[in-house]
């Protein structure tokens, strides 16, 4: 519980200052660029996202689940030339598109080396932080989010708007940001300040835990990204740039409370495994489930009364149309982090290949979809899809975990939650119904269904005094 709490304060402060600086820079450029701009911008980011994820997401996972296990130097020498291998195929075959297929980008073209240096830097920092991750040091992964995000947002004010006058330096920014922070973790850690190493073993377990996962981790990329695809597909660009200006406000906003859970929550997962230690796993697994579930739903109702003030308070006026996209995204979000976070037993027990063949069913089911519901009602019919497609993979988490280690879903927990949820929602919902809404009200409102919501989890007895007193014991 201790380490709980040390990694999710130190994870939630590197996820906090991020969204603060992504969230002030959102709020610029979409008063400084269209929407169709915007949208152009994001479905580069998107594709920058899908190439990193397929091509260094697997290494994540497997360095999250063996530098525990296994001797961390030979883990990272070994992950540094796999990098580096994977790196030099992506720059020829990256050079080589672009002589072949450069005519045919139109206004993409001022895209595609952004996106390739982006997706390089992604996949370095992402690998180093999950090394950073495994080892429980969540001190060093704060420290490299926030310079990451410093330097990227700082640098996309003075590329996008006085240097380049483009959007698109704002992409270079992220890269550069990135590269930055990789450069700073090896410049302080000892433990990355070592040549390449082949190791044929190591190798070979490294592949054959994450390379399963390939299916799984392109199609988290995919199912986040798909929509915008799409959406560019049967509605225009500037369709993409109202959903993604407001899909990226909740996405900032939960992924505060959702990502330091289940950062801190996984790697104690892992470390803890012992291959004969079920029970154990099973206990940690229901506690921790029961955490996210009683801090999720607060999170999840208070991005989805405020959706029309942050949106009409953080975004330019050509795109405060989509604010409707933000509970339907909000609860997908829930549900899949949910997903991600009991899918830890199906990573320990290393059969990783059936989180493929699930996500890539759920995929198929979330085009079918996407196709009819944007093309009826436009992007909050991709929100839609969101929602259902993040539901369904929950429950196939669900469903798959219990396989392998009988554990018990604390379901009273999650009946509490949303039953305090609801009430909590319906301060900010009477201010609709009534026609009384405005700005200042909806924060009066929204402030008093957060108190709400612990007030009536304290009367049933979800939470009591005596979890509160060791709460502050392990916070002292």
């Amino acid at each position: 519980m201790q380490q709980f709490l040390h990694d999710l304060s130190l994870y939630s402060v590197a996820h906090i200052v991020p969204a603060i600086l992504s969230l002030g820079a959102l709020m610029l450029f979409t008063r400084t660029f269209n929407p169709s701009m915007f949208g152009r911008y994001s479905l580069s980011l998107a594709v920058a996202g899908i190439i990193s994820t397929l091509l260094y997401g697997w290494l994540n996972y497997s360095v999250l689940r063996y530098a525990p296990q296994l001797d961390e130097e030979v883990v990272i020498r070994n992950t540094f030339s796999l990098y580096i291998g994977i790196t030099l195929v992506l720059l020829v075959v990256a050079g080589g598109g672009y002589l072949l297929f450069s005519d045919r980008l139109g206004p993409y073209a001022v895209f595609y080396f952004a996106a390739l240096a982006l997706a390089l830097a992604r996949g370095g920092l992402q690998v180093l932080l999950s090394f950073f991750r495994s080892v429980l040091d969540s001190q060093r992964v704060t420290l490299f989010r926030l310079v990451r995000a410093v330097v990227e947002v700082g640098l996309a004010i003075v590329l996008a708007v006085f240097v380049l006058d483009h959007i698109v330096g704002w992409v270079w920014a992220a890269a550069i940001g990135m590269t930055v922070a990789c450069a700073l973790a090896f410049a302080t850690s000892k433990q990355l300040r070592a040549a390449p190493l082949f190791d044929r073993e190591t190798v070979g377990r490294l592949f054959s835990y994450g390379v399963p996962m390939v299916g799984f981790i392109i199609g988290d990329a995919f199912l986040v990204q798909a929509d915008r695809v799409l959406l560019e597909v049967l509605a225009g660009s500037a369709a993409v740039g109202i959903y993604s200006s407001n899909y990226m406000l909740v996405d900032r906003g939960l992924r505060l409370v959702y990502t330091p859970l289940t950062n801190a929550i996984s790697p104690i997962i892992i470390d803890s495994w012992e291959e004969d230690n079920e029970r154990e796993i099973a206990d940690l697994l229901n506690t921790f489930t029961r955490y996210f579930a009683l801090l999720g739903i607060p999170a999840l109702v208070g991005v989805a009364v405020l959706s029309q003030t942050v949106s009409t308070l953080l975004i330019g006026d050509d795109f405060t149309a989509g604010y409707v996209v933000i509970p339907l995204v909000a609860v997908g979000l829930f549900l899949w982090s949910l997903g991600n976070l009991v899918q830890v037993v199906v990573e320990i027990k290393e059969k990783t290949g059936l989180l493929s063949y699930g996500i890539i069913t759920i995929i198929g089911l979330n085009i079918a979809l996407n196709v009819p519901l944007i093309t009826a009602f436009g992007y909050p019919g991709a929100a839609v899809a969101t929602m259902v497609s993040y539901g369904l993979y929950c429950a196939f988490a669900l469903v798959l975990s219990k396989r392998y280690i009988s554990w018990r879903f604390p379901r009273v927990s999650l009946r509490n939650a949303v039953l305090s949820g609801m009430l909590m929602a319906l301060p900010t919902v009477a201010l609709y119904a009534t026609g009384s809404y405005s700005v200042p009200a909806s924060f009066v409102t929204a402030a008093a269904g957060s108190a709400l919501y612990f007030a009536v989890l304290y009367v049933i007895g979800e939470i009591d005094q005596t979890e509160v007193v060791k709460l502050r014991q392990f916070v002292a």
